[in-house]
């Protein structure tokens, strides 16, 4: 968020503002708001994020790509060592960018 503040007092043009809107509009759909909050404890596979908020797979691979594209997540592959053997899994965590969102957004909605 400090980056995207710093956009709007250097340069407060129609492209910059749009920018800013689309990923505040990004980060506050309910579900993506979800995802943005469980990220805060660390990073998670996808799997993980639909046990913990109960929404199928798909949609959660769904809103994890937009919030990637925003810039407010991002991916990496690892090894998850399960009962049988390890799998290939992608992990998500919150880029810095996401996490000034989230500490910005949850101070909001707290007041």
């Amino acid at each position: 968020m400090g980056n995207i503040l710093a956009i709007l007092d250097k340069k407060k043009s129609k492209e910059n503002i749009n920018d800013v809107y689309e990923t505040v509009y990004v980060a506050t759909h309910p579900t993506r708001l979800n995802i943005l909050i469980r990220l805060e404890s660390g990073k998670v596979y996808a799997s993980k994020l639909e046990e913990m908020i109960n929404v199928d797979r798909k949609i959660i691979s769904f809103h994890l790509s937009k919030l990637e594209k925003a810039g407010l997540v991002a991916s990496e592959y690892g090894l998850m060592t399960s009962k049988t053997r390890p799998m290939a899994v992608r992990y998500y965590s919150l880029t810095t960018e996401g996490e000034k969102m989230v500490k910005k957004l949850k101070s909001i909605l707290s007041d």
